[in-house]
């Protein structure tokens, strides 16, 4: 599927389109520019057609599926609207001030950018074009594998809303093995924003031109902090919290460290929280038959690999946890399965900081009186953000992304001086 001057076209004419990219990105830099006013109009007006319904047929079957929640429609349509858009432009890119001598600095576009989208989130890639799109950017996307089809739509009814954006989106659906386009793609790209792990931005690397800006949004780990007493209201938040994302996002919690040395004290709270994923689970639709397989298959390997080590599954109805001993920062098997382990906070520091390129979030469940020593101990660990137990996906405008603000990094600053004499 291709989107092209505001027409989906067939695979077909994707050399064609290909070909002719270049001259066709330097005529619209040369003579259309967009506003971060028109691009917040047209997303505006997508926000109040979510809301008021316009496209539940569609989504309709993402909820049914389990692969997006009514409560993070919502909270993606609210991103959108005027007032947050307005919000996070103000404080993404606001307070420039003049150059010196009385000359002029301001932000100017990079010019074309090549997204290379994730697939693990619901309308990523149209995210990513958004942000494109607001500091003015020419924006060419690259669907992940296995796309559905929804940030398509989306795009395009954005360029049906706001026809004046149609020459800055284009998308195409070619495969990342067909390196000699993605390569051309890649060489005409004043920069290339890069969504995945190592091996997606090491492979990106080695096809950009020289000069070529890489902008990475790489693999991330996110996981829960819990003192030993902790509220079992705050531990089924986060059970909450899992089953909703599935565990798919960089910010999605991966498994818990307790406060405490005793693995009967991790044992205790494992079983807890266990119960508490099978009640939370049942709130959500079923995993699908392919998934449970897979995620079946692992926990048995897990089970054998487990008869010589010191870490122990509990296997739960659609959940399951493992324990073990080690302070080791690693991803789950998703899909409602976590591990448990012990972190005192006095090792927070050692433990975690070797990581400290994959930090993101930290959900932080835990009394008032210990808040500020976690938070300092985690913040110095790595970790970007630190929310409570149920907040930890929640989205939010003007929010920074993994310690940074996107729209700053598609722009550049320019100075020109003021006239003499």
């Amino acid at each position: 599927m291709i989107l092209f001057d505001g027409e989906l076209l067939p695979d077909v004419q994707l050399e064609a389109v290909a070909r002719d990219l270049s001259d066709y990105c330097i005529k619209t830099i040369d003579s259309r520019e967009i506003t971060a006013q028109e691009v917040i109009e047209a997303c505006a007006s997508l926000s109040d057609r979510i809301r008021k319904g316009a496209y539940d047929e569609l989504l309709y079957t993402l909820k049914k599926q389990g692969r997006v929640t009514e409560q993070q429609l919502q909270e993606a349509a609210a991103l959108f609207d005027r007032k947050n858009l307005e919000y996070k432009y103000q404080t993404e890119l606001g307070g420039l001030t003049g150059g010196a001598g009385g000359g002029k600095r301001y932000y100017m576009p990079l010019g074309i950018l090549f997204h290379i989208a994730a697939g693990n989130a619901e309308g990523l890639p149209f995210y990513s074009v958004v942000e494109g799109l607001l500091t003015g950017n020419i924006n060419i996307l690259k669907l992940p594998s296995g796309d559905d089809g929804l940030s398509v739509f989306l795009l395009k009814e954005l360029v049906r809303l706001k026809p004046g954006l149609s020459r800055h989106i284009i998308v195409i659906d070619v495969p990342s093995t067909n390196k000699k386009l993605m390569q051309s793609l890649g060489q005409i790209a004043d920069a290339i924003v890069v969504w995945g792990g190592d091996d997606a931005v090491r492979a990106v690397r080695e096809m950009a031109a020289l000069g070529t800006r890489i902008i990475s949004w790489g693999h991330k780990l996110s996981f829960a902090y819990a003192v030993q007493n902790v509220k079992e209201e705050e531990l089924r938040k986060l059970a909450g919290h899992i089953c909703a994302t599935n565990q798919l996002l960089c910010s999605s919690c991966q498994g818990i460290f307790v406060d405490t040395e005793d693995m009967a004290v991790v044992r205790a709270l494992g079983k807890r929280f266990l119960t508490l994923l099978e009640e939370e689970s049942l709130k959500y639709p079923e995993l699908s038959l392919e998934i449970r397989g897979k995620v079946g298959i692992a926990l048995y390997n897990d089970e054998l690999e487990n008869l010589t080590s010191k870490r122990e599954l509990l296997r739960g109805k659609g959940a399951s946890v493992t324990l073990a001993d080690d302070h080791v920062l690693e991803a789950s098997h998703m899909f409602r399965n976590c591990w448990v382990k012990p972190l005192p906070r006095t090792k927070i520091l050692k433990a975690l900081k070797p990581y400290r390129g994959y930090l993101q979030t930290a959900g932080l469940l835990c009394h008032e009186k210990d808040r500020i020593y976690l938070e300092k101990q985690l913040l110095k660990a790595g970790v970007v953000r630190i929310t409570g137990a149920g907040g930890m996906s929640a989205m939010a405008a003007g929010g920074a992304h993994d310690g940074e603000y996107p729209l700053r990094r598609y722009c550049r600053i320019v100075e020109v001086e003021a006239e003499t004499g």
